[in-house]
């Protein structure tokens, strides 16, 4: 007698962004087996971008990223790839929102108002370990990228997702 388990993904959450290039890209947080990752699709495959450490820290990926897309403008600080800037005081990239939308003329106040959201995509120090933080919250690491591509790949995705709302230079 044989028994067949059933795997079932879960989506925690998942976006569209048309990339440069006219390219639909997808991003997913999912969860399979016990694991958690961050997954994405620009040519019909899935592939993994990061692996979440944990459900709590799949689940913070997945409400950061929504909260990043829900504010009509947000702080970015980085350059174009994750090891632009990479011996700067504040390498990778990183995207700030506020937690809730402030109407006022100051960009300062409309960015930080009552406190702020923050996903940062980030190398260590010597370079070959990428991971994604939620600066606000402890723990901070809530995932580990691949490789360097895929973190590349995560920016750009975000990037196109967020559009042209940032405050902020590349």
């Amino acid at each position: 007698m044989s028994c067949v388990v059933s795997k079932r993904t879960e989506i925690i959450g998942r976006w569209t962004a048309t990339l440069p290039g006219d390219v639909t890209a997808h991003i997913a947080v999912a969860a399979n087996d016990g694991q958690h990752a961050l997954i994405y699709n620009d040519a019909g495959d899935w592939d993994a971008l990061a692996f979440a450490y944990d459900e709590e820290s799949a689940r913070r990926i997945a409400k950061l990223i929504a909260h990043l897309v829900a504010m009509p403008e947000h702080l970015r600080i980085g350059g174009d790839t994750i090891l632009s800037d990479a011996d700067a005081d504040h390498p990778g990239v990183e995207w700030i929102a506020p937690t809730e939308v402030v109407d006022d003329p100051d960009p300062a106040v409309r960015l930080t108002g009552p406190g702020t959201r923050r996903l940062w995509v980030l190398p260590s120090t010597d370079g070959d370990v990428f991971g994604l933080l939620d600066p606000d919250e402890e723990p901070r690491d809530i995932a580990e990228f691949v490789s360097a591509p895929a973190a590349d790949a995560f920016i750009a995705f975000l990037d196109a997702l967020l559009g042209d709302r940032a405050y902020g230079e590349k």
